[in-house]
């Protein structure tokens, strides 16, 4: 029974570090085309979403 515990416990524990890696991947994609959308037109623009 504790095998079958420490068995599930290393799965969602590997799916979890899977999940995080790859939103950490998509939140620097992201925050490079934000980056190069503001220097590419964001400059000197009044106004705006945020």
């Amino acid at each position: 029974m504790l095998l079958i515990v420490l068995l599930i416990l290393a799965l969602v524990l590997v799916g979890g570090g899977f999940v995080v890696h790859w939103l950490f991947i998509a939140a620097a994609i992201v925050a490079l085309i934000w980056v190069i959308s503001f220097f590419a037109g964001g400059i000197g623009r009044r106004g705006g979403a945020l």
